[in-house]
């Protein structure tokens, strides 16, 4: 349910075609509907759906899927009604005037100058780590094609990740001035929410038969998510594992750094056997070294994460892998505590006098 309101990474929309050709075809048109070929039953749900046609320049997709740097970022033109609609969740943005609560109207400010940069809306990942350009208020140069000067932007949104991720939005009027030479639409974004339940597996016939003649590619918004989230995860997880080797590997180096302490502390260990400890007080008293030096160690690093989180508490938008941050805290200072035992037992390594 989630998933199909406005404020969601779908945006409320529930399919996206993208179109191998650009074209004027506009399916919630009557007239052109009656030109399409289209029977009555894919005539009746495409006029139940909501359909956003939106100019598209063809350029290299930013997201995450997408492994090489991107040079020509993907630049996409919504209209009013886009704009009027709103929807998907913003992380951060320009001020908005007085009365104003809809940040997608900050596409259609006007600029300072006819040479301005034009307001540009992108997704939060895609501006900071696939573009590096950074945050709200950035400037950046987008190239254009036959040679024409480049045009600067400003960002003035972004948004949380979603299906528009990897591409740079801009109002419907400031794309015709980035790409004056593209005429038509790229994709169109399909809300079929209102369909009845058991009219919702023809949607995509429907879509693709209303696009036929351009080479439609018809994806549901939940299939896209899950494509972007699972490249994600794979990220995440990868970073886990080399974290947990991190933690691990850190820890031999404290049972290095144990042994050398205690070789070195000989002596010392020697004094307190002279005044009454036993062997097996000396080794606890190792061990509760190790543990501590490790423990500390660990409550000091969460600290600092929670730190660094802190921004993202306050939004709601933390997301801690308790689980994983256990697990590997107890496999930490299991092997802390297999280190100390090591150092403990160097402990109990006899004092030979010089000469012998």
């Amino acid at each position: 349910d989630r998933l199909e309101s406005h404020d969601s990474p779908t945006g409320g929309w529930t399919h996206i075609a993208s179109f191998g050709e650009a074209n004027g075809i506009d399916p919630g048109d009557p007239d052109v509907a009656a030109t399409l070929g289209l029977t009555d039953g894919e005539r009746e749900v495409l006029a139940a759906c909501g359909i956003e046609r939106i100019r598209s320049n063809g350029g290299d997709d930013a997201s995450c899927t997408n492994l090489y740097a991107t040079l020509r970022p993907m630049v996409l033109g919504v209209g009013p009604d886009f704009i009027r609609r709103g929807g998907f969740r913003f992380v951060e943005h320009a001020p908005l005037h007085a009365g104003v609560i809809n940040p997608w109207t900050l596409l259609e400010q006007p600029e300072a100058s006819a040479d301005g940069p034009i307001p540009a809306i992108l997704d939060q990942a895609t501006a900071q780590w696939a573009l590096k350009l950074g945050g709200v208020g950035t400037q950046f140069i987008m190239p254009t094609d036959h040679g024409a000067p480049p045009v600067p932007l400003r960002i003035v949104g972004l948004l949380e990740p979603g299906i528009l991720q990897g591409a740079v939005i801009v109002s419907e009027e400031n794309f015709i001035r980035l790409v004056p030479r593209q005429s038509g639409y790229g994709m169109a974004l399909v809300d079929a929410s209102a369909v009845s339940v058991r009219s919702q597996t023809a949607v995509p016939r429907a879509i693709a038969a209303a696009w036929a003649d351009v080479g439609v590619s018809v994806e549901s918004s939940v299939d896209r998510l899950q494509r972007l989230y699972a490249v994600q995860n794979t990220f995440l997880s990868g970073f886990q594992m080399l974290g947990s080797l991190g933690l691990l590997l850190g820890t031999m180096g404290v049972a290095a750094v144990q042994m050398q302490g205690v070789f070195e502390r000989l002596g010392a260990l020697a004094v307190l056997r002279s005044i009454g400890f036993t062997i097996g007080r000396v080794r606890r008293l190792i061990m509760l070294e190790t543990l501590l030096l490790v423990g500390a160690g660990l409550v000091l690093g969460a600290v600092m994460g929670v730190v660094s989180l802190l921004p993202l508490f306050a939004v709601g938008r933390a997301i801690v892998p308790w689980n994983w941050l256990i697990i590997s805290a107890l496999l930490t200072l299991a092997a802390a505590a297999g280190a100390g035992v090591i150092a403990a037992r160097g402990s109990t390594i006899p004092i030979r006098p010089r000469g012998e």
